[in-house]
């Protein structure tokens, strides 16, 4: 979304509350995806995990299921707002065109925090049954 430059003196991405919500949402949840990356290979390297293990699983799904929950959400609204703009895009199809790759890049973002957040999940299920780490 920030990158889309091809606008008119009309349309601009940040004059539109759905995409500056898509922005600072895709721009939250790669924070927190590059932090997430980090641990992972800092637990895979050292054998331990950043915080105390019970807090670290915990803390990995809930994060998980919120900022999936966020992604969907700005995703959906953004989707909304390109949809309702088509009609004024003949002169700026480019601008249409990026904006709703944009968007379908975030529903990407989306399924594979999805995916991070079936594991998630599944690494507190064994942590509950087994009461230690799941090594697969």
């Amino acid at each position: 979304m920030l990158t889309n430059s091809r606008v008119s003196d009309s349309l601009h991405w940040y004059n539109f509350d759905a995409f500056r919500y898509v922005f600072a949402a895709n721009a939250i949840v790669s924070v927190y995806s590059l932090f997430e990356i980090t641990a992972a290979v800092w637990e895979i390297s050292r054998n331990a995990t950043l915080l105390p293990e019970i807090c670290q699983v915990w803390f990995d799904f809930s994060h998980d299921q919120v900022f999936a929950y966020l992604l969907v959400s700005a995703n959906s609204a953004g989707t909304e707002m390109a949809r309702a703009i088509k009609g004024t895009c003949t002169d700026n199809n480019a601008f249409c065109v990026q904006s709703d790759i944009a968007i379908a890049l975030g529903f990407v973002g989306f399924l594979f925090l999805g995916v991070s957040s079936l594991l998630s999940g599944f690494r507190v299920v064994c942590f509950i049954i087994n009461g230690s780490r799941f090594y697969v």
